[in-house]
């Protein structure tokens, strides 16, 4: 059997343990699945996007269709855009993606989760088009679609029990689910009226739900080809 090219992607994460484990899982789900064209390498550390690119730029950035280099993915949660701490948070973290873009060259792309990450997750087993009171609020979710009974979100964001969590509920078929039900909140968004922002680049909204990781998650399934 031929061996299958690979194609790298550069992915710094805010997070500890769930966004980088998600991001191997995903990796090791594309390569097993002879659904692929090329095979998926990751390197997702928990960095700033400015930290990430120091100790990354020098290396060799692979392309992808139209001979376009594969930018680097960093993954942010917005957690509360009228939080001012949070939000100054959020805003530092996009003016370091474009610091790195013009100190080395390369392009950054945001992955971003308003409020969290585990918007993201329950999007692989459930519609989240209806605003939630705060980040806390998705443990009821949580626990529902996950079949758990955590008191608390940390108990879900343990690194054994986030482990089991991708093993039990997070497949190819389950990703390609969560990147619809991700695309039908923007367009509730969009019919809603929601307010929208742009800072340096990025747009979002500032109201929950709304997330932007499953553009990168389809676009890593675009450069590797999977179907």
């Amino acid at each position: 059997m031929t061996k299958k090219e690979s194609r790298q992607f550069n992915i710094s994460v805010e997070g500890i343990n769930c966004e980088r484990m998600y991001f191997e899982h995903l990796a090791r789900l594309v390569n097993s699945s002879n659904r692929n064209t090329y095979n998926l390498k990751v390197d997702p550390r928990k960095m700033s996007p400015l930290e990430y690119a120091k100790r990354n730029a020098y290396k060799p950035v692979d392309k992808r269709k139209g001979n376009k280099k594969i930018p680097y993915i960093h993954v942010q949660d917005i957690e509360d855009y009228y939080d001012d701490f949070q939000r100054k948070k959020f805003f530092g973290m996009i003016d370091e993606m474009r610091t790195a873009e013009d100190k080395f060259g390369i392009v950054y792309e945001l992955g971003y989760s308003n409020y969290t990450f585990e918007l993201w997750m329950l999007l692989h087993v459930a519609d989240m088009k209806h605003a939630v009171q705060d980040r806390h609020s998705y443990l009821g979710a949580i626990n529902r679609w996950f079949n758990r009974n955590y008191t608390n979100i940390d108990e879900f964001k343990n690194h054994t029990e986030f482990r089991r969590i991708l093993d039990e509920f997070v497949t190819l078929d389950s990703i390609i689910q969560a990147i619809r039900r991700a695309e039908r909140i923007v367009e509730k968004n969009v019919v809603d009226r929601k307010v929208k922002e742009t800072y340096k680049g990025v747009s979002f909204y500032r109201d929950n739900p709304d997330v932007s990781i499953h553009e990168v998650v389809q676009m890593i399934f675009d450069v590797c080809v999977v179907k």
